[in-house]
């Protein structure tokens, strides 16, 4: 799944580029010829929401949906919604795919041959496909302002003037500890790390337990250190740990995306720095086959509910949470603090092709945003609501999934500049040799990594 999501990020690199040279259309343009003509639309499912099409034309056509490469979205899109949407308009084919790996996607992007339906991250990706106009302008999508007002508002943004994705779900992310490697160490499984300097001072006894059984050592904390190539996606992975040095006032970018911010002495990307080498004091170098389900680390900073599926393949038998694990926010500089985290989630995004081909593929994501349709995803993904309706579910109480729910009340969203994915890949690179190899000092770190961000967005 890593390896497959670290090509996913080398696809959007790659896309970006190479569809700049090719001005952006796919060529579907021609396949698109027998599909439904801009006013015909699907029939309402038995569960259509009012933005549910309602011509008694037939749709005709082809939809084509890439899908990320990590957890079970393949298999899910392709043998439940894929499937369902056919059943209703037996007119139409829709054909899912995973994000191909690099250098197969290389030969095809060359040739044109765009999805139709894309399922990405929200923040820098529509912001990027945005602006290099790769992308459909949603907004005036028959049934869109429907559709939107369905969403709750802060899961929908626009970009140059236009809203270029549908949030399809969302997540946030918490801190997960091994509870028995707490009461081995003398720690309070009830009573997790709230500030930061608790978090070193636990993560300091935990490794310091002997080895298992198996001859395998037992660290105290736990990074993903494999994904430090991989730009914007990882550093939306480590932005949750960043915002509470700063209280969430600072990202990397000022709110107009023209300068870079993280080197002002206020936010603290310094300090962020200095504690992540001593959290890294107490982790495995290499993440590779070697993650926290494994049962001999203590705490991880970087749990999303999506990551849910995890805890069933662990170590000899599926973890619980409130048994074997615990949830719990990620810790803050010092106590009374609010606890930050990061909003994340899928969004769908049309690549251009003609009108009734991107027509056709909106109706194809209003369909995904179908109620019921939408709720049977997110149990299936173990993803949280973007629909107003869907909150208050059941489903979303539970104690597994509340923890998560609850800390939408302080999330940040992933910033939207175009360059994130560029300052990302810059700001990691000056990481790991401060913070893995002790090359250089956190100061000249930031340093080294503004002037760099700097010339970067000079073009």
């Amino acid at each position: 799944m890593k390896k497959t999501w670290s090509l996913a990020l080398t696809f959007v690199f790659a896309l970006s580029l190479i569809l700049t040279a090719c001005g952006g259309k796919n060529n579907n343009d021609g396949a698109s010829k027998d599909s439904a003509s801009p006013s015909a639309s699907a029939a309402p499912s038995e569960s259509a929401s009012p933005s549910a099409s309602a011509s008694s034309a037939p749709l005709k056509g082809e939809v084509k949906v890439m899908v990320p490469g990590g957890g079970n979205y393949l298999a899910y899109v392709q043998d439940t919604i894929a499937k369902q949407y056919m059943e209703k308009n037996p007119g139409v084919t829709v054909k899912v795919e995973q994000e191909p790996e690099g250098g197969q996607l290389t030969a095809r992007i060359a040739a044109h041959d765009l999805p139709d339906v894309y399922v990405g991250v929200f923040g820098y990706q529509p912001a990027k496909f945005a602006k290099e106009k790769l992308i459909v302008d949603l907004k005036d999508m028959p049934g869109a302002p429907e559709l939107f007002d369905r969403i709750a508002p802060q899961f929908v943004h626009e970009d140059f003037g236009g809203r270029y994705y549908v949030p399809w779900n969302a997540t946030t992310q918490l801190m997960i500890y091994n509870k028995d490697l707490f009461r081995e160490a003398g720690l309070d499984p009830e009573k997790p790390p709230v500030t930061f300097d608790q978090y070193l001072e636990a993560a300091k006894k935990i490794s310091a337990l002997p080895k298992r059984a198996d001859g395998s050592k037992v660290y105290g904390d736990y990074f993903w250190n494999e994904a430090l190539t991989w730009g914007g996606w990882y550093w939306t992975m480590k932005t949750q740990i960043y915002y509470n040095f700063n209280d969430a006032k600072y990202g990397l970018f000022n709110k107009m995306g023209t300068d870079i911010v993280f080197d002002k002495p206020e936010a603290n990307m310094v300090e962020f720095l200095k504690f992540m080498k001593q959290a890294q004091s107490y982790a495995p170098m290499s993440s590779k086959d070697n993650d926290f389900f494994k049962r001999d680390k203590g705490m991880w900073l970087q749990f999303g509910y999506g990551w849910m599926a995890n805890l069933k393949q662990a170590k000899d038998k599926p973890m619980e949470i409130g048994k074997d694990v615990g949830l719990a926010p990620i810790p803050v500089r010092k106590e009374g603090d609010t606890h930050w985290s990061t909003l994340d989630g899928r969004s769908l995004m049309i690549f251009k092709s003609n009108p009734e081909r991107e027509e056709l593929a909106f109706d194809f994501i209003k369909f995904m945003m179908d109620d019921k349709v939408n709720l049977e995803s997110l149990k299936a993904l173990a993803q949280l609501p973007t629909l107003k309706s869907l909150t208050g579910d059941p489903f979303f109480q539970t104690p597994d999934v509340k923890p998560f729910v609850d800390q939408l009340a302080n999330v940040i969203p992933n910033e939207t500049v175009p360059e994130l994915d560029d300052v990302s890949n810059i700001l990691l690179g000056e990481y790991t040799r401060a913070v893995l190899k002790g090359e250089i000092s956190p100061e000249d770190a930031v340093k080294n990594a503004a002037e760099a961000a700097r010339q970067k967005l000079k073009g």
